[in-house]
């Protein structure tokens, strides 16, 4: 008996030819852990807290403000 996976499932067969067809290469993702968070949790509340109540003129500022503030994060 073949046990039912995501990567089993005929939609995921033919996201997988679709993306070989393109040649996109899919890369593979660790096993759910509780003990490791995405970088987001950690990172969005702080250049949140430096970016809070600021106006800028364009996404290059954006840009520049953002890695300015990522950078400052100890």
């Amino acid at each position: 008996m073949q046990k039912w996976s995501q990567r089993s499932s005929p939609k995921n067969k033919n996201k997988e030819e679709f993306l070989a067809t393109k040649q996109i290469t899919v890369l593979e993702h660790p096993a759910y852990s509780p003990d490791l968070g995405p970088n987001d949790f950690f990172l969005f509340p702080k250049i949140k807290e430096i970016l809070k109540g600021r106006h800028f003129d364009d996404t290059d500022d954006v840009r520049s403000n953002t890695t300015a503030g990522l950078k400052a994060i100890p």
